[in-house]
């Protein structure tokens, strides 16, 4: 088909719709004049007239005709919004109540720390009782002499004491030991402090030898304090095998040789510790008394100068020198020697002063010596064999007898005086007296 026929059959379909439109709208235009006229005859009839349509009734005011709407439907009310409940909050938990713990110390006593606070006091025989929370504390104690202790530890259920272990301060005690000036404040106590230090690390698996010669060394320095030199010597002997550069070990091994009247082993250890340090002031004053036992006097002159140079005085050291001297025939140096101890003389210095009298033929001089110190000591064998010896010599023989007697009677083994000498004297003596 042409798009000229295509227009027209569309103008067409629009002529047709127009006319439709019209057809009914005069429809409804007559059927309401035929309704309006026939209301009108009735009126003229006197009839009454039919019943109209109620309206609806109208939100609007009256004599309003327009047709009412459809009636809006009111929009739903708004739903008030109810905030969600928050969550409570969790329950707080209470913490843990702290733990009564004890904590006990290996020393008299020690200052306790807890992190950098100090919390007290514990004592060997007294613990210190502590509030601890749980959880990991840094615990620490200080206690003089030793070494400062501090470790974590951690608090447990189950925590109900800490032991605190501290070591002795062992360079401490050995600056002592060879310090002239502090060597004899050294106590027992001490010693043992140091072998409960080495023991505890040999228990905990610590095999150094170190800590053995330690160990050995305190319980010979211990044995040596009471006399019990057949127990010191093999202990302080096998801590020199163990650590032969200790010079405190040899020379408590010489010490315990001249307890023993070994003088020979004695001036072997003392030299050995000397060897070891040479400004050990006791090694020296020990190989000079060693010395002088065997008879070599002017080497012990030697080593007990040196020992008083180095600072050592113990109150013997002018008494050993005096003796030194009079061995070696120097009796005037001697009595210098013993000048500064003539205002409290020992027994000791009494007899030395008489031997360096008699060294000098004062014999009178000598006798009082030796006659003040058999006053001053009856029980010692020494001032009974020096009056029987001077008596003797001077071929006085029956004031010689009684003299060598009580010596030999006072000590028959001899081990302060010459016992066979002093009989061999008393038997001249007494066939001297015969004749």
């Amino acid at each position: 088909m042409s798009r000229g026929g295509d227009a027209m059959t569309k103008r067409g379909g629009l002529a047709l719709a127009g006319l439709a439109a019209l057809l009914v709208s005069e429809g409804w235009g007559a059927r309401a004049a035929s309704a309006q006229e026939s209301n009108i005859e009735r009126r003229m009839r006197s009839e009454p007239k039919g019943a109209e349509p109620r309206p609806e009734p109208s939100g609007g005011p009256a004599g309003d005709k327009r047709n009412p709407g459809r009636p809006r439907t009111p929009p739903p009310a708004k739903k008030k919004l109810i905030p969600a409940a928050e969550p409570p909050p969790p329950a707080v938990e209470a913490p843990p109540k702290p733990l009564d713990i004890l904590v006990t110390v290996n020393v008299p006593q020690a200052e306790i720390f807890i992190g950098e606070k100090s919390v007290g006091v514990a004592r060997r025989d007294q613990p210190l009782k502590l509030q601890l929370p749980l959880g990991v504390a840094r615990l620490s104690a200080t206690s003089e002499d030793y070494l400062p202790f501090s470790r974590e530890v951690e608090i447990v259920p189950d925590t109900k004491r800490l032991e605190i272990a501290l070591d002795y301060d062992v360079s401490a005690l050995f600056a002592r030991y060879e310090n002239p000036r502090t060597t004899g404040l050294v106590t027992a106590e001490e010693w043992e402090a140091l072998i409960d230090t080495a023991n505890r690390h040999i228990e905990a698996g610590d095999l150094r030898i170190e800590y053995k010669a330690l160990a050995l060394l305190g319980q010979g320095q211990l044995a040596l304090r009471v006399g019990d030199t057949a127990s010191a010597i093999p202990r302080l002997l096998e801590a020199t095998r163990l650590v032969p550069s200790s010079s405190i070990a040899s020379h408590a091994l010489g010490e315990a040789y001249l307890a023993s009247g070994q003088p020979a082993d004695a001036a072997a250890a003392f030299q050995r510790a000397v060897a070891a340090n040479p400004v050990l002031p006791m090694a020296h004053y020990g190989l000079g008394v060693a010395l002088l036992r065997q008879g070599q006097a002017r080497a012990a002159v030697t080593s007990l100068e040196r020992a008083e140079a180095l600072g050592y005085a113990p109150p013997e050291l002018p008494l050993q020198i005096a003796r030194a001297l009079v061995a070696q025939g120097a009796y005037g140096a001697a009595i210098d020697r013993l000048r500064p101890l003539m205002l409290s003389p020992s027994v000791d210095t009494l007899i030395t002063l008489g031997d360096a009298y008699a060294g000098q033929k004062k014999a009178d001089a000598a006798r009082g010596a030796y006659e003040t110190a058999l006053q001053r000591d009856p029980a010692s064998p020494l001032p009974p064999a020096r009056l029987g010896e001077l008596f003797f010599r001077a071929k006085k023989y029956q004031e010689a007898r009684p003299y060598l007697q009580r010596a030999v009677e006072l000590d028959p083994d001899g081990r302060l005086v010459n016992a066979a000498e002093l009989r061999t004297m008393l038997q001249k003596a007494v066939g001297k007296g015969k004749k």
